[in-house]
């Protein structure tokens, strides 16, 4: 069970079953610290609401609220769709995560989407996580991709929903942490969840964190002041 869970959709992402509010008593229940919400953004028809952002503050007492976004790679010029949320919303926002989802195009190959989510990196500082890099949809190289994040202190995710429900491969996501543990490359821990059960969970990718004795130095989020402390540090990058 993760203190801070970093990647959670309520019903505004369209692939949500439950309300902000849902989640965030849940949450409490579990005995969590902070949980994201990381709704998806535009590019894939998702609800930004004004409510969520400037009204919701603090509304479960001990569960840190986390507002997030989960942002589309949308061109390979590494474009992501925060350019297409009103600033006044965006300031609000303390974690931004991307991946790659159905809005792009499939079977481009692993050096080209490699490419894309790498410049993506660079031209955006405010980007803190590469959500779910072991989608087998989109492939990617790990290891030019670890070194990048390094250098620009994003973390990439090693995510619940994709193992549980064998949406990647053993090999894959065993690549993914052993890559990230050679190159020394922050990985954070998130459920993705869609449905509340999903909340928190870490069980199906734990087994490879102790097969392959990932320092627990690099998980941003086993614990939560690590997870508070590296929310603060890329507030900086926001701009």
């Amino acid at each position: 069970m993760l203190d801070v869970d970093l990647h959670a959709h309520t019903f505004f992402s369209n692939c949500g079953i439950h309300t902000h509010m849902e989640l965030l008593h849940r949450a409490k229940e579990l005995g969590m610290k902070g949980l994201a919400i990381t709704d998806h953004g535009p590019a894939l028809d998702s609800r930004i609401t004004w409510p969520f952002f400037d009204r919701l503050h603090k509304p479960v007492e001990g569960v840190r609220l986390i507002k997030g976004l989960e942002c589309n790679l949308i061109d390979a010029q590494g474009t992501i769709d925060i350019v297409q949320i009103p600033q006044r919303f965006r300031k609000y926002l303390e974690l931004i995560l991307v991946g790659f989802h159905p809005n792009l195009e499939k079977g481009l190959g692993a050096e080209t989407y490699t490419d894309m989510i790498i410049t993506a990196i660079k031209r955006n500082p405010c980007i803190d996580i590469i959500a779910h890099p072991n989608e087998l949809d989109y492939p990617l190289d790990f290891e030019p991709l670890a070194r990048v994040a390094k250098e620009h202190g994003v973390a990439l995710e090693l995510n619940n929903s994709k193992t549980l429900y064998k949406r990647t491969t053993e090999e894959c996501t065993r690549e993914l942490v052993r890559t990230c543990k050679n190159v020394g490359c922050a990985l954070a821990i998130g459920s993705d969840t869609h449905a509340i059960e999903e909340l928190g969970r870490d069980e199906s990718v734990r087994p490879y964190l102790e097969q392959e004795s990932f320092p627990p130095s690099l998980i941003i989020n086993d614990f939560a002041e690590k997870a508070f402390t590296f929310i603060e540090e890329r507030k900086k990058h926001k701009g």
